[in-house]
């Protein structure tokens, strides 16, 4: 891997079984994409342990053909010691793993593990931890309650990390060592950066203002406990390889070459305003939904604005606005018909990420 970095990035993987299949697939859209170069860090809970090392390993050949090595019987199978099923398929593939290189391949590998008794998600990294640790602790990490037995380390019973908003994102190690660059890898569809999503995470824009989000996600469902993440037949993982890798580029082709200048960034956002929202009620509902990533905001009635601010986008009397200042060019604000202003931005580039992922969410819904 690459190791001259100027702006360290973490790299973030969900949870989710045999949709971790998707990883591996988006992950060779970001190489291709050149968005890994920059990688110092990959923290994974669940499958996305088990990806954090193969990605630390630096081989997606050899990823993608451990994964095309699994069968549903590796996982599946009645299991001897209590546990619904038994994991020894797994046991096999991580032990055929050179767990010792992780410490040589210059990526700081963490896994969150669930602390049964506390009751909360545990962080380790392994870097530098015997290979029978990190053994220990990739099992515990892909424990999934009900359905695997927890694993014993260090007087502790460990399961699956991703019980927990907090566990399965996996920021917290990362950003504790100085990450604010965070390329995020989730096997959740409705997961939003901006909360409300329903899967139980807030306002990440919020908790951490600082940060420099990269959300990759499916873009249709991968299916639920049975169909999805506990379906390892091979048929599944080829098509969970190439929907991560076509998802991806996707994604990634709506931020690619992010434009700087004022001229292309008013003209994308016009395109994009007069694609997306034909009439008010959509805008309003966009706004109801994100405003809460902008800039703090209390709605108060102004004059319109026609003095200081130019109209990007205007539908059902609600504008876009640009602050015609200079030096204040970046601001942007929404007025509605009444001249109430509902939201306003810092940057356009975080109205741009707004917009491409409520694009994104809209096609899947409507697929």
């Amino acid at each position: 891997m690459e190791q001259n970095r100027t702006k360290p990035t973490a790299l973030l993987l969900g949870g989710g079984g045999a949709k971790g299949a998707f990883q591996i697939g988006a992950w060779r859209a970001l190489a291709e994409a050149g968005k890994l170069t920059d990688i110092s860090a990959a923290a994974g809970c669940s499958v996305g342990a088990l990806n954090a090392v193969l990605f630390a390993l630096g081989d997606w050949e050899y990823a993608r053909h451990m994964w095309e090595q699994i069968q549903p019987s590796d996982l599946l199978a009645k299991g001897s010691d209590g546990a619904f099923f038994s994991r020894d398929g797994l046991i096999r593939l991580i032990n055929q793993l050179p767990l010792e290189r992780i410490s040589e391949s210059g990526i700081r590998v963490h896994v969150c593990v669930h602390d049964i008794e506390a009751n909360q998600p545990v962080f380790y990294e392994l870097n530098g931890l015997p290979r029978d640790s990190v053994r220990t602790l990739l099992l515990a990490s892909s424990a999934i309650p009900h359905i695997y037995a927890p694993e014993r380390y260090l007087g502790r019973d460990l399961m699956d990390g991703s019980v927990t908003p907090e566990g399965d994102l996996c920021i917290q190690p990362v950003y504790s060592q100085g990450h604010r660059e965070m390329i995020a890898v989730t096997l959740k569809p409705n997961l939003s950066l901006y909360g409300g999503s329903g899967v139980g995470n807030g306002n990440l824009t919020q908790q951490y203002p600082d940060c420099n989000f990269t959300l990759i996600k499916p873009l249709r469902p991968m299916g639920n406990l049975l169909t999805g993440t506990l379906n390892f037949t091979q048929d599944k993982i080829r098509a969970g390889l190439e929907q991560g890798y076509n998802d991806a580029k996707s994604q990634l082709d709506g931020l690619d070459g992010m434009p700087q200048s004022k001229e292309e960034i008013n003209a994308l956002l016009t395109e994009k305003m007069q694609r997306l929202f034909p009439n008010s009620a959509l805008l309003a509902g966009f706004l109801r939904e994100y405003s809460s990533s902008f800039a703090p905001n209390v709605q108060f009635p102004t004059l319109g604005g026609n003095v200081f601010y130019d109209n990007i986008f205007e539908v059902d009397g609600w504008r876009l606005q640009q602050q015609r200042t200079i030096g204040m060019q970046v601001h942007y604000r929404f007025l509605d018909a009444n001249n109430v202003r509902i939201a306003w931005v810092l940057q356009p580039q975080q109205l741009l990420k707004a917009l491409a992922e409520y694009e994104a969410v809209r096609e899947l819904r409507n697929r």
